[in-house]
């Protein structure tokens, strides 16, 4: 039997004969609990009870500890089916109290700036619920962390408040993005599938249309819905009726409300025969758009909440207003909750012997506002304005949460009982006050910060930097340290140690920046670091085939112990310089985000600033980053290299740099600067000798052979698909034997000096430009079509004339069609329709006298594709009888048809007119 299933089973068993009152009074099971009983790691017992919890088997209820409840138990009890949208609830009790319970307040008239800033939005609103028969759907539109999500959660609540749903009508949340990359997978999510109808369909599966039948389908992130799902879904939307994926003879029924949002311009994200099904727009405005006393109600609202958690009054300074107000400059009200949990899971630290009365003052602010309060010359301005609204010292009690102050909320534990807690063991572990509190406050930056709106971020581009392989072998690495130094790392180690081991790897041999007498005293100083780090030496030598040798057990030694240590070591200091308005910000900004806060600062340098103003911005970053250790600077031109002198001069600190900056070097110097305990000089010599390969650049004689390179992540997938197209190009323009390369672009600074070695480079092609004398083309360039007459270019030394037929049909589009269409279709051959194709689309080019752009020749030949399947299959979508045909349409409807003729007649079938005005209506927005 599977773990899951075992677990499963184990909490059916604890139920089965349980009342009414024992459930309520136990509220299900804990982790630690099952754990015990079966004998297994809490850690997967968790893990388990989570993907129960996903695949809606089980409650959650976010007690503390969290306790786990089987579904069909809580049916079984109540005699009434569980609503699935509450599969993570607060108490078991008071949820299902709300469910019975009619909702008696209009739920919009609880909402923070119902009177002003969400005036005209719950107007609206309130219009689109009660317009009859059935209600108008709805678009929200607004920024990232506006409350899009929680506004269409009132919109339900207004429904049932209205009585225009019942009360058991369900609100299901479903988020495009998840699946975007999926169409099949999407449009089984959306309308169900049959069984058998795709590799993996073991069964039939009810859709979101089906389970929100009579209620609410709030589709967040729309604009990620491809054109396919965008059309279907219209289709529902005029109908009322839809087929499961697989299905061709049974048209199922629903009758469905729906809410979709959105952060992009609908205009350009969205078709405009979806827009129009979607008669009602509603803004929901920024933070920034908000009244001032919008926003201290907000500030004061989320306060609120805090001291509920915290089960303790908040004495709250203006200050602390004024600072958490002006720090949602981004990311709106997402933002500020973020900021309000820092703040108070600071102020309760520092007030731990208090009883009843949390004091939040400046103190208690995280050290990027405190700064951001410091420097602002407004603030006694901004103070004096708040506090017509506030005390200078407010007092703020608890807010109980029920359904309508209910905020949906990622945090899934208790902040402050988990502190209370570390805090318990590290004094049981005798450290001193000062190092508990420096340690618990980075670990609550790191929690607060992975649970809002960061918890992708930080994987997905952890991700791009090491392997999955190196990802998964860390994590158990992380373990082993645990069980045996008895301590508790937190995601940080993942990040370090994973890029360490990727580092190590493509690195190979080791290079010593450490003398004998001092490997020695690591050896002799950290003795149960050093045996870790010996049996780290064991899984990664088995785990990877690899020999590591015994400088790398050192460094891996001094690693675990920097990331165990609690004592603040003075760092060497960060400057990132790059020419262009963001280009050295975003470099800093992922480092920062994945490996946490260091000594760094970003100098963007527009081209129009002169060399006098660059020199000053340099040297205030120098100053501001010195810690005493010196600085690195690593900069995107060697002539930023030359100003070392000057600088160090001028500043008095010691300063080295380095040229080439990439995003991979700034990881690399934070991570050794944050966790190696070297000096300016030890990690400017390895940073220097891990990246130098990469900035080699020789140039090659002209007698030896030429060659192409296509690059990738991982030197395979779309380096292998760019492979095939290097070679399409090659064979049309060119009989010289020109050698096709492909590299991975991880390894390439090991790779790129042997290749130039051997041949002469032409091109490169692909996802990272490795700045050769020769001219690279990214996969964006090539796609949109410049990028292949680039290659012809270089191919044949310039003697391509633009315009010869010769060269015949579109490559790039050729074999990007033909690998997705190689995916999806049954019936075709994607080969034979994709040239058929192509050639129609050169047709209705001539017939219009226009050239499209390969992005839209891809999409036109994908849609047209899969109406030819469906005509084949005898399942053509209707097009909808009110839709207006205009005269352009027409033309347009009249040109399809007539060079359709030829794709018809040889396949032998005809393509309906509703068929052909959809592509038409595609043409329709190019035109």
């Amino acid at each position: 039997m599977r773990r899951i299933d075992r677990i499963y089973k184990q909490l059916l068993h604890n139920f089965y004969e349980v009342t009414l009152d024992e459930l309520l009074s136990k509220q299900g099971n804990s982790a630690q609990e099952i754990a015990e009983q079966l004998e297994l790691e809490r850690s997967n017992v968790s893990f388990e009870l989570n993907n129960l919890v996903r695949l809606q088997k089980v409650i959650k209820i976010k007690t503390f500890p969290v306790r786990y409840v089987p579904v069909e138990v809580v049916e079984r009890i109540f005699h009434k089916k569980w609503d699935i949208s509450q599969m993570e609830v607060e108490h078991l009790k008071q949820t299902i109290n709300q469910i019975n319970q009619t909702i008696h307040t209009n739920p919009f008239e609880l909402m923070i700036g119902a009177n002003g800033s969400l005036k005209k939005a719950i107007s609206q609103a309130k219009a689109a619920v009660l317009y009859p028969p059935n209600g108008l759907h709805m678009l929200l539109l607004g920024p990232t962390g506006s409350g899009k999500s929680l506004f269409a959660n009132r919109i339900y609540q207004f429904a049932l408040f209205s009585e225009r749903l019942k009360q058991e009508a369900p609100f299901i949340t479903f988020n495009c993005a998840d699946y975007y990359n999926n169409p099949q997978l999407l449009l089984s999510q959306l309308f169900g599938h049959k069984q058998g109808s795709f590799t993996g369909a073991n069964g039939d599966k009810v859709g979101l249309v089906e389970q929100a039948n009579e209620g609410i389908l709030f589709m967040d992130e729309i604009h990620r819905l491809p054109p396919e799902g965008q059309e279907m879904l219209f289709y529902f939307i005029d109908h009322g009726t839809y087929n499961r994926l697989g299905e061709t003879d049974h048209k199922r029924t629903s009758k469905v409300l729906m809410i979709c949002a959105t952060t992009e311009n609908p205009g350009s994200s969205l078709l405009k025969t979806f827009l129009r099904r979607i008669p009602m727009t509603i803004n929901i405005p920024s933070f920034e758009e908000r009244s001032l006393k919008e926003k201290i109600r907000l500030t004061t609202f989320l306060l609120g909440k805090e001291a509920e958690r915290i089960n303790k009054n908040l004495s709250v300074h203006v200050d602390v207003i004024n600072a958490l107000i002006h720090s949602a400059k981004f990311g709106n009200v997402g933002q500020l909750r973020s900021n309000v949990q820092l703040v108070c899971a600071h102020g309760f630290l520092n007030n731990l012997e208090s009883e009843n009365v949390i004091d939040l003052t400046v103190r208690d602010l995280p050290d990027e506002l405190k700064r951001d309060w410091i420097f602002n010359s407004k603030n006694f301005e901004r103070s004096k304005e708040i506090s017509e609204y506030v005390n200078i010292k407010t007092i703020i009690s608890p807010i109980v949460e029920d359904e309508m102050t209910k905020i949906d909320d990622e945090l899934s534990f208790n902040l402050y009982k988990l502190i209370e807690e570390k805090i318990e063991v590290l004094k049981n572990e005798g450290f001193s006050e000062t190092e508990i509190n420096q340690y618990i406050l980075t670990d609550i930056h790191l929690n607060i910060r992975s649970f809002f709106n960061q918890k992708a971020f930080a994987n997905s581009n952890l991700l791009k930097f090491v392997g999955d392989h190196v990802i998964q072998i860390t994590k158990e690495l992380k373990l082993v340290a645990e069980k045996e130094l008895n301590c508790k790392f937190d995601r940080r180690f993942i990040h370090f140690l994973s890029m360490h081991i990727e580092a190590f790897l493509k690195r190979g041999k080791q290079n010593d920046v450490l003398n004998a007498q001092e490997t020695n005293e690591i050896r002799d100083t950290y003795l149960k670091e050093y045996h870790v780090a010996l049996i780290f030496k064991e899984k990664i030598q088995e785990f990877f085939n690899v020999m590591v040798p015994e400088i790398e057990v050192i460094y891996l030694t001094m690693l675990i112990q920097s990331i165990k240590s609690l004592e603040e070591n003075k760092r060497v200091g960060i400057v990132v310089a790059a020419h262009g308005n963001s280009t050295a910000s975003s470099m800093v900004e992922v480092a920062t985000e994945l490996l946490g806060s260091t000594p760094i600062v970003a100098i963007d340098m527009p081209l129009t600033v002169s060399p006098s103003e660059i020199v000053d911005s340099l040297t205030e970053g120098i100053k501001q980053v010195d810690e005493g250790e010196g600085v690195l600077m690593l900069v995107d031109m060697g002539s930023l290299a030359m100003l070392e002198n000057q600088l160090e001069e001028q500043t008095g600190i010691k300063i080295k740099t380095i040229s080439n900056v990439t995003t991979s070097m700034v990881l690399d110097t934070v991570r050794k600067v944050n966790y190696l305990d070297l000096n300016l000089f030890a990690i400017y010599d390895s940073v220097k000798k891990d990246f130098m390969e990469l900035f080699d650049k020789q140039t090659n004689p002209s007698s030896k052979q030429k060659a192409l390179v296509s690059i990738c992540t991982t030197g395979s997938g779309t380096a292998k698909k760019l492979e095939e197209i290097l070679r399409a190009i090659v064979s049309k323009v060119s009989e010289e034997p020109i050698k096709i390369l492909t590299v991975s672009s991880i390894k390439l600074a090991n790779n790129i000096k042997e290749i130039q070695k051997e041949y002469e480079i032409i091109a490169t092609v692909g996802t990272k430009n490795p700045k050769i004398n020769a001219p690279h083309v990214s996969l964006e360039v090539l796609i949109e079509g410049n990028g292949e007459k680039i290659i012809q270019q270089a191919v044949s030394n310039g003697k391509i004339q633009y315009g010869n037929e010769q060269i015949g049909a579109n490559i790039v589009v050729q074999e990007l069609c033909e690998d997705s269409l190689r995916k999806h279709l049954v019936l075709l051959n994607p080969y034979q329709i994709t040239i058929l194709l192509l050639e129609w689309v050169q047709n209705m080019q001539d017939e219009l006298g226009i050239t499209f752009s390969n992005t839209f020749i891809i999409r036109i030949i994908m849609h047209t594709a899969f109406t030819i399947e469906r005509m084949i299959q005898n399942n053509p979508i209707p097009f909808p009888e009110d839709e207006e045909i205009d005269d352009k349409l027409e033309m347009l409807y009249e040109k399809t048809e007539k060079t359709l003729k030829p794709i018809e007649k040889k396949l032998g079938f005809k393509v309906i007119r509703d068929e052909k005005l959809f592509i038409a209506t595609i043409f329709a927005e190019e035109v």
